[in-house]
């Protein structure tokens, strides 16, 4: 289900180290930094690849990816000499040559790219805000009132949600079903009348480009109205009229640092109706209070366990009070035993299938830990196909390539029939393996994913900052290589 897709890129933001200055007295606290004055070489396209020399040889792979609408600072004006390129071959920060061609620009004054800059991607967990499409018209303008009319005869009433079915109860888990887009941004000055933006790609005479089918998640960037519509701006410059999509809520679940009065080992509470607390009997035996932990929430242990009947109970950090063993929690211990692959100072991940707990290391010391999903099919058979049975595979494996943002489809090519769109903080581990949040639920803990190793928005942030190699100011993704050094590993269990 979540192989990656092809037309799509990552993201990154548009910014890029300044080479300091010297200067004989401190700086002051309000004095402006010094603008950036690097030429820039903007992506206009869904892949803008970074190679690692000024050629592209046959079987050799881009190191890095520029996203649309975002621009990589170049190490000098010039080109550098170089071949496979009907262009011409430039030096980008800090390492990498692109080739120019219709993907790039160096307009970035035009109103196209202004446009696409515009919409570019935030920092942070959620780059962007985002919705569930019911079945919708994607535009490339404005449509008149005429034009929606006759692009919309396909579609059902408006503000109307159906369940899917079966198939799709896991992307509606976080859908606000009775929530509607409302309008919370100026009409863009691209936008205020029926015309396209001069430069772009797509044909002024028809609006409707493409439909988002129902069940699809996407992003948007600003939410604003225009004729009496409300109309939702895609990164790709498509408005989506937002009466045929509902928001997905936020999940504010996170992972927590260890080392910092958090420590091994814990438990973290996965049912989302919480678990009880239980206290010793002075006689013997536990009593449940009336007081619960809440769902997601970790549970400091001192190591200490009782069995109590078939009950194992585990004593926990609070003042006489216990925890029981189940379903409902996942026990996190500190790992006793390096795989033979994994060095004593190497970083590396622990993700446990069945328990559904994830660990970051350096060596043996545990730095961080959270809940994610992995794929609903349970434990692999050896043989059957992963993507097939839905099960997420077991193995040690290093990330391939990390990409900030982009948009994942089963579909083969351009997708068509169902997508995620600019799904965030995407580490691809055996693609079309990957780990990578999942926006469209927050059942972490549990079986959900269709293969790939779903986290939250938080985790995914950290995640991506954690693991090697680190992404470069202006890339949007980046391949472990020769000149960007070894990637981190994962070492996924079933238990």
């Amino acid at each position: 289900m979540e192989a990656p897709l092809v037309l799509e890129s990552g993201a990154s933001g548009d910014g890029g180290e300044v080479a300091p200055t010297l200067t004989t007295e401190p700086a002051r606290a309000d004095t402006p930094a010094p603008a950036d004055t690097r030429p820039r070489l903007g992506s206009i396209a869904w892949y803008t690849y970074i190679w690692e020399e000024p050629r592209r040889p046959k079987g050799t792979m881009p190191v890095g990816s520029v996203r649309i609408g975002t621009a990589v600072p170049l190490k000098q004006k010039e080109p550098v000499p170089g071949g496979d390129c009907r262009g011409k071959w430039y030096a980008v920060e800090p390492r990498g040559f692109i080739c120019t061609d219709a993907t790039t620009t160096f307009d970035l004054e035009s109103p196209y790219f202004q446009a696409l800059a515009s919409v570019a991607p935030g920092e942070g967990p959620y780059p962007y805000r985002y919705a569930f499409s019911t079945g919708a018209p994607m535009y490339s303008r404005i449509p008149t009132p005429e034009e929606q009319e006759r692009a919309e005869l396909e579609f059902g009433p408006r503000y109307t949600f159906k369940t899917l079915g079966k198939w799709s109860e896991g992307h509606e888990w976080l859908v606000d079903k009775t929530g509607k887009i409302e309008a919370t941004d100026e009409v863009p000055p691209f936008y205020r009348g029926n015309e396209p933006i001069p430069g772009s790609p797509w044909h002024p005479h028809l609006p409707k480009v493409r439909v988002i089918p129902a069940g699809s998640g996407f992003s948007y960037a600003k939410a604003f109205q225009h004729s009496g519509r409300v109309w939702l701006l895609t990164p790709e410059l498509f408005l989506v009229p937002a009466d045929r999509a509902f928001p997905y809520k936020k999940s504010d679940f996170k992972g927590v640092e260890l080392g910092k009065g958090v420590e091994l080992p814990l438990a973290w509470v996965r049912a989302h109706e919480g678990v009880a607390k239980f206290r010793r009997k002075a006689e013997g035996g536990f009593e449940e209070q009336q007081e619960r932990w809440g769902k997601q929430v970790y549970v400091q242990l001192t190591g200490e366990s009782v069995m109590e009947g078939k009950n194992v109970y585990l004593r926990t950090r609070e003042d006489d009070t216990w925890i029981a063993e189940g379903p409902a929690i996942s026990v996190v211990r500190q790992v006793e035993k390096l795989h033979m692959s994994i060095g004593e100072d190497e970083k590396w991940i622990e993700a446990r299938l069945l328990p559904g707990t994830m660990t970051a290391y350096r060596g043996k010391k545990a730095l961080w830990t959270t809940l994610w999903s992995a794929g609903k099919g349970g434990v692999p058979v050896p043989g059957k196909d992963p993507k097939k049975y839905a099960t997420t595979e077991l193995g040690v494996f290093p990330f391939q390539w990390k990409d900030k943002l982009s948009t994942m489809s089963p579909d083969r090519g351009a997708p068509t029939v169902f997508w995620f769109g600019d799904v965030p903080h995407i580490q691809y581990v055996k693609a079309p393996l990957a780990m990578h949040v999942a926006y469209w639920h927050d059942r972490f803990g549990y079986l959900m994913s269709a293969e790939c190793l779903n986290v939250s928005a938080s985790d995914g942030e950290w995640l991506f900052q954690f693991t090697d190699p680190p992404l470069p100011p202006g890339w949007g993704a980046i391949r472990p290589s020769k000149i960007n050094g070894p990637s981190t590993r994962i070492h996924i269990k079933a238990n």
